[in-house]
């Protein structure tokens, strides 16, 4: 790995070369990169780019859940912290850029700031995030430990947190006094084709979606795949197929920008030779606006009952809704941008980020896309073009400035 790093790396921008060198970490041999929260090839990353923290003169630390946490004081004792973080986890198979881009992207205007012997008014705080993907802990873990948001005390948590040699009074030491945050901005990929499609450079994000889901189940008869004739089943998994169908049509007739997936499904008892008797699937919708999102499991709900031969049970685990951006943020955002010629546009995220955590507490966050080339992300083709990445690193760069300088 280390060869192929060197030739990628080869006249790259300093920053470019940083995400290259962090970014592969993790990689499979079909090329893309695996490194989970917790894993061993996480702590290496996590490692990696601590000491590249300490070599920036930062203060640096692990945290108890394993997030990574370097400040460089500001001049002014009594000024609140500009925070600037993303995640350092992948799914699996997943790509160099997504979250990774973020903490690299803050580590180059704290660089810059050296270049330039400049000393922020503020402090100035950057956090590589611990398993923002899905996992059995939940999205944005680091996060929500960090801000408080999560409850480490609900029943059945403490058994998760084992299996990653972590525990509720751990996630509980992890939590920040927040208060003394101005305020929180994050870079990234966009993960879609909008700007990519639109030939723009920047997108200014003005909020991130609502991300809810349910454990559906399907509940038929099992019975013997040879002896039981068509007309007389219960088949839950073609309930299941006829429900997840007839919602996707649904979903695409009640909004142009409302996404659903079912991205899980598992079918009991599982044999060739029996008719299914049980199916369960994650139901998951996104949308900025929630009376969508709940007219949308309304309807759901209702084609359920005009399904034969099969019921229904919907149970709600996760909601996280939609988080808008700060308004002084967005404008200040689209003001650097305009200044500086790049093409921009303000937009909505899709995806799900660490700054929903900070904004759910109470931090107002901004966010700086670049574009992902074919809205290409969570694989291992996923990649933004060098120019991109140094071009959103400038704008965040010339954003923390006017933070500085001016405030909101």
């Amino acid at each position: 790995m280390e060869n192929l790093v060197e030739e990628v790396t080869a006249n790259m921008s300093r920053l470019n070369e940083l995400l290259q060198q962090a970014g592969n970490i993790g990689r499979n041999e079909d090329g893309s990169i695996t490194r989970l929260g917790f894993s061993e090839k996480y702590f290496q990353a996590l490692e990696f780019l601590k000491g590249r923290m300490q070599e920036l003169g930062m203060q640096v630390e692990t945290d108890p859940v394993g997030n990574l946490h370097g400040v460089l004081q500001g001049s002014d004792p009594e000024a609140k912290s500009i925070v600037i973080g993303s995640h350092m986890d992948t799914v699996m198979q997943g790509g160099v850029y997504d979250g990774m881009l973020g903490v690299t992207g803050a580590l180059e205007v704290a660089a810059r700031l050296k270049d330039e012997g400049r000393t922020l008014r503020h402090p100035l705080e950057i956090w590589g995030f611990n398993m923002e993907e899905s996992s059995i802990l939940g999205g944005t873990f680091g996060s929500r430990c960090v801000t408080g948001m999560l409850d480490p005390d609900i029943p059945g948590y403490a058994e998760k947190l084992a299996k990653f040699g972590c525990s509720p009074e751990k996630a509980k030491a992890a939590k920040r006094d927040i208060s003394k945050y101005e305020c929180y901005l994050e870079y990234h990929i966009e993960q879609g084709d909008k700007l990519d499609h639109t030939g723009l450079d920047v997108g200014v994000v003005s909020g991130i979606v609502s991300i809810i889901d349910y454990k559906v189940t399907a509940k038929g008869m099992s019975n013997h795949a040879g002896t039981t004739m068509m007309a007389n089943r219960k088949d839950a998994l073609v309930g299941m197929a006829k429900l997840i169908v007839a919602a996707e049509e649904r979903a695409k007739e009640l909004n142009d920008t409302l996404v659903f997936t079912v991205g899980k499904i598992s079918v009991s008892p599982g044999q060739e030779n029996v008719i299914p008797g049980q199916v369960v699937a994650n139901f998951e919708m996104r949308h900025m606006d929630k009376a969508v999102t709940d007219q949308f499991y309304a309807d759901i709900q209702a084609l359920a009952k005009e399904i034969p031969n099969c019921e229904f049970e919907f149970v709600n685990t996760s909601a996280k809704y939609s988080t808008p951006c700060d308004p002084r943020l967005i404008k200040l955002i689209d003001e650097v941008c305009t200044e500086k010629g790049i093409s921009h546009i303000i937009m909505p995220s899709g995806a799900g980020h660490d700054a929903n955590s900070m904004a759910h507490e109470g931090v107002p966050i901004g966010m700086i896309f670049v574009p992902s080339v074919k809205g290409i992300s969570h694989q291992g083709d996923e990649y933004t073009k060098p120019e991109h990445i140094d071009m959103g690193a400038d704008v965040l760069y010339h954003t923390v400035l006017k933070l500085d300088e001016n405030g909101f």
